[in-house]
């Protein structure tokens, strides 16, 4: 049930959802040029107040934001929506961001916890990352591959398999570094080899490939740890030097998928846990 809320609070009730419908006819444009440019200065007038006013309550995003997988271009971070309403990054639409802030904004207020206007706590800016593109690496189960990179475009992101990837008289490693800027990646560590130290074959493990371990390493340190998932096929041997990395079985009744799907939201991501579980 909605708190009694004060006249003001429906002022700004009100003001939200004006400029709201005034983004919506924005991207209608089928209006004549007086009035669209009434429209645009009405919203570049109002857009410091609705800023001010998603912040306080605790609304307010910066999008990290990947140019399109067949362009290419520079990862732009931190990036405030409210400052792309006329000129869009990479063409991708902020409408919908700032939409649903002003909607989380107008749920605040009517639940009668929007913060006071000296309570700076509830102001840190959330970062939510755009760039849908997730690497995945693996070695040599093709099944998990497909699974997972299936499971990754189920929930609208982009798997990144390298030699999938154009050569464009690329080395091996030019060719990876020049497709991993993502936001994410996975590491698929499947039984594919067997090692053991020196004269002790009598200790040999299943480990994934080296390939595999290097790539894993690579993008701890480029993504951060939070950014990196390992899903584990098996009883395979765990580089000892990677302690902090998350590791998620591959159990065969595919539990693995909501879990991945919680670290890659958790991590920034625009995924819908429902689509985990459908």
């Amino acid at each position: 049930m909605e708190a009694e809320i004060t006249d003001m609070e429906k002022d700004y009730i009100k003001k939200l959802k004006d400029y709201k419908s005034a983004l919506n006819e924005w991207a209608r444009g089928d209006r004549s040029s007086g009035e669209i440019s009434d429209l645009r200065s009405y919203i570049n007038q109002n857009t410091p107040y609705v800023r001010k006013l998603v912040n306080r309550a605790g609304c307010g995003k910066l999008m990290t934001i990947g140019p399109p997988p067949a362009i290419g271009g520079l990862l732009l971070r931190d990036v405030d929506p409210f400052n792309c309403v006329f000129e869009a990054p990479y063409g991708i639409d902020m409408r919908d961001v700032i939409c649903d802030m002003i909607d989380g904004t107008i749920g605040v207020i009517q639940s009668g916890e929007l913060p006071d206007e000296t309570d700076t706590s509830s102001r840190t800016l959330r970062t939510v990352r755009s760039n849908s593109k997730v690497f995945v690496v693996h070695g040599h189960d093709e099944e998990a591959k497909v699974s997972v990179t299936r499971f990754l475009e189920k929930l609208g992101l982009t798997p990144i398999i390298l030699h999938e990837q154009r050569n464009a008289g690329q080395t091996i490693i030019e060719k990876f570094e020049n497709n991993s800027d993502v936001a994410f990646a996975v590491v698929l560590m499947t039984p594919d080899d067997i090692g053991f130290a020196k004269n002790k074959d009598e200790e040999a493990k299943s480990r994934a490939r080296q390939n595999v371990i290097f790539e894993l390493g690579y993008f701890m340190a480029k993504l951060g740890r939070e950014n990196v998932c390992a899903l584990v096929r098996g009883d395979i041997e765990r580089p000892s030097d990677y302690d902090g990395i998350i590791y998620i079985g591959l159990d065969p009744t595919d539990g693995w998928k909501l879990l991945l799907t919680k670290e890659m939201k958790e991590a920034g991501l625009d995924v819908d846990l429902n689509r985990a579980i459908d």
